[in-house]
């Protein structure tokens, strides 16, 4: 692919979208080496200062990583999410912001009975039932979360769980029940070790160090909505606070 140099769009952007579609559609893979910057240089035409910006870019936003002596690497591009106290973003609105397609598998649905701290913050009594769903967040295809999702059974009744495969909850929401998820919400972060069982799902060792999200969601009108745990694999996703 040539680059415009006529275009008012910089040479070492225009360089950096060629390279991320490069990695996306698997030109070059996860670990593996891009062409040196003489190399590159030729390719396109281009010079080496041009070349080399374009590079730090694409290191600073995750797709690339240099290693002294040996070269440029692909990285697995991390989804970037930040947390507000007004703003708290899903997901599927991280995935965009970061150009990744993002998908979900439901592992489990169950209706339990509510107990804990799930019966402080949903403020519904003990013997109410709630909704605990289960499901993996990928982005391009790679498992990045595994989540909990807990909601108030009555609330949503005839809650149509198939629609959660490769769906959104928040449109799910919205589009069944009219019901509103505020961005403002209230999270929890940790740092712990992948638990075994889930290991399997994300794709990684076990031991593997790990995120621990969770998430208290509002609707619109201040009402408690859902409270969600998020185990996330850090060397795929960045949340900035």
């Amino acid at each position: 692919m040539k680059l415009d140099k006529e275009s008012t769009v910089s040479l070492y952007i225009q360089l950096m979208h060629v390279i991320k579609e490069q990695i996306h559609n698997g030109t070059y893979l996860e670990g593996e080496q891009i062409p040196t910057e003489g190399e590159l240089s030729k390719m396109y035409n281009i010079s080496r200062i041009t070349i080399r910006r374009a590079i730090e870019e694409l290191c600073q936003q995750g797709y690339l990583k240099k290693i002294q002596g040996k070269g440029t690497f692909v990285e697995t591009p991390k989804i970037y999410r930040k947390l507000e106290q007004d703003n708290n973003i899903s997901f599927t609105e991280a995935c965009k912001l970061n150009g990744c397609t993002s998908s979900s598998h439901v592992i489990s649905f169950q209706i339990e009975k509510n107990k804990g701290e799930k019966t402080q913050f949903l403020q519904i009594g003990e013997e109410s039932f709630i909704y605990h769903i289960q499901r993996i967040l990928s982005a391009d295809r790679l498992p990045v979360i595994f989540e909990d999702i807990y909601m108030e059974a009555d609330r949503f009744p005839d809650f149509p769980i198939n629609h959660l495969e490769n769906g959104s909850l928040t449109r799910l929401l919205e589009e069944r029940y009219q019901i509103c998820r505020q961005n403002k919400g209230r999270s929890i972060i940790e740092v712990g070790i992948v638990p075994e069982y889930i290991a399997h799902y994300l794709q990684v060792d076990e031991n593997e160090p790990v995120m621990l999200l969770k998430n208290y969601m509002y609707d619109g009108d201040g009402r408690p909505l859902y409270l969600s745990s998020e185990v996330i694999v850090g060397t795929r996703y960045q949340i900035s606070v």
